[in-house]
């Protein structure tokens, strides 16, 4: 059984580079805690490009610190 966490990373307005400088950064920190990811979701709204990036993160139950 697993637990899980969600993370939002803002990509609009962002260079690529920075999303995924920010995206590498927030899996590092977390990595710390556990937390693997278990997938992305992009968010999209108003018909624009891509506004979040949802990393979604989980862990082994009762293996947090």
């Amino acid at each position: 059984m697993y637990e899980s966490s969600v993370v939002a990373v803002r990509a609009t307005g962002v260079m690529p580079e920075v999303v995924a400088s920010e995206v590498e950064a927030r899996l590092q920190e977390t990595a710390k805690e556990g937390w693997e990811l278990h997938m992305i979701q992009p968010v999209i709204y108003n018909s624009a490009t891509t506004g979040y990036l949802l990393l979604i993160l989980r862990r082994p139950s009762g293996s947090g610190t």
